[in-house]
């Protein structure tokens, strides 16, 4: 009897500590702990503190409106926590994470707009600990620019070109050297001069310029450096001939004893040809148009002439074609070369009335236009005299230049 007890109670302890073998949880990511504490919505540049043992992690939320680069430190304060981060997406699945050494863990990571989690739980120990988010900026490489002021110029004309330094480490540059070259034969460089960047009374060296380089050297004076971004020097580029050219400068740099090479820096040039100017005054009653055209018969350029039919146009340098031309009359046409920097003028030209249909030859066929639409204000062509009546006095005009063909040659 008491053997058969001895064996039911054995069994039922044996059932005992089974049941409760089963509903125990693994304490690692893919079998959470039984106690998630969820807190406060977090934001950037921000300290935010809690604390977590083996049986409380605790899970923060974040959202990212647009793709960013940030990084998550946890530091201990008290107690022996070893801590660890994980990220988690909207449906809690692990992106990434990173178990911390001693009493610090930093996770950086790059993630596009969305919403996230961060869990903090112990690697090892427990305690209480500070966490920082915060968006990681690149760190720009130091360069150097040009700027040109203005970026086009007319060939004679003269633009300044800076150059500046940028992204300076900290510590500063004790100097810098630029080697600069460029096309002789489009532009001629001159005035170069240091602009400040390396302290009062810097130290300077100028190399030419001479056959398409110069070379233009810097350093600070007495220990002083650049420490800040700036320009460095300066120099006027004139335009000798029409067309682009590149200029490009190669710096090195030193903090102290040694030669860096930095990216070389390139800025280009537009230089044009200094237009041409057409002038002339052409006599017609009506409003005169005055077109250029190219030797591709393309528009160079369109006016319409003043009250008193004085006109003035600008092209490149260069042969044309010019018309001028009124409704109801003759077109005038004329041939002329324009010059750079110079003003053409066209001799004073009157336009003949009466090519009311526009064919080039006063005939039967624009007076019968004039009868067809006496004592009306339309066509506007007919109108010769532009009195807004088509009457007789119109037909006048038009007899007094009857069997007269265009156009007229203007010179």
């Amino acid at each position: 009897m008491k053997t058969n007890q001895l064996v039911r109670i054995t069994l039922l302890i044996a059932m005992v500590f089974s049941a409760f073998s089963i509903n125990t949880p693994a304490q690692a990511m893919d079998a959470l702990p039984a106690q998630i504490i969820i807190r406060s919505t977090t934001y950037w540049d921000a300290i935010f503190s809690g604390t977590v043992n083996s049986n409380r992690y605790e899970r923060w939320s974040l959202q990212i409106d647009e793709a960013a680069n940030f990084s998550v430190t946890v530091t201990t304060q008290t107690g022996d926590l070893t801590p660890a981060i994980y990220l988690l997406d909207a449906n809690e699945n692990e992106i990434a994470n990173v178990a911390g050494t001693l009493s610090q863990a930093v996770l950086t990571t790059n993630q596009p707009a969305g919403d996230y989690f961060i869990q903090i739980q112990p690697a090892t120990g427990g305690g209480t600990y500070n966490m920082e988010i915060r968006p990681v900026v690149p760190v720009e490489d130091p360069n150097v620019n040009i700027v040109l002021n203005p970026a086009s110029i007319l060939v004679g004309e003269t633009a300044t070109a800076t150059v500046f330094l940028n992204n300076i480490p900290e510590g500063g540059y004790t100097s810098a050297e630029f080697a600069c070259t460029y096309d002789p034969a489009a532009v001629e460089i001159s005035n170069i001069a240091e602009s400040g960047l390396f302290g009062s009374d810097a130290v300077v060296a100028v190399n030419g310029p001479a056959n398409g380089s110069f070379i233009f050297a810097v350093a600070g004076s007495n220990g002083q450096k650049a420490t800040a971004d700036g320009a460095v020097f300066a120099f006027s580029v004139k335009g000798l001939q029409a067309g682009e050219v590149t200029i490009t400068c190669q710096p090195r740099v030193s903090t102290g004893g040694a030669l860096e090479a930095l990216d070389p820096a390139s800025i280009t040039l537009v230089i044009a040809a200094p237009e041409g100017t057409l002038t002339g005054t052409v006599d017609v009653s009506k409003p005169v148009t005055v077109t250029l055209y190219n030797e591709d018969s393309s528009v160079a350029g369109t006016t319409t002439a003043d009250e008193n039919g004085n006109f003035s146009l600008s092209a490149p340098a260069g042969s044309y074609t010019v018309i001028a031309s009124a409704p109801g009359f003759l077109k005038a046409q004329g041939t002329p070369t324009l010059t750079g920097g110079a003003t053409t003028t066209m001799q004073t030209i009157s336009l003949l009335a009466g090519d009311i249909d526009g064919n080039d030859v006063i005939d039967q066929f624009d007076a019968l236009t004039i009868g067809m639409n006496y004592n009306l204000a339309e066509p506007a062509a007919a109108d010769l005299n532009n009195d807004g009546t088509i009457n007789v006095l119109d037909l006048e005009l038009l007899a007094a230049n009857y069997r007269e063909s265009g156009a007229l040659a203007w010179q």
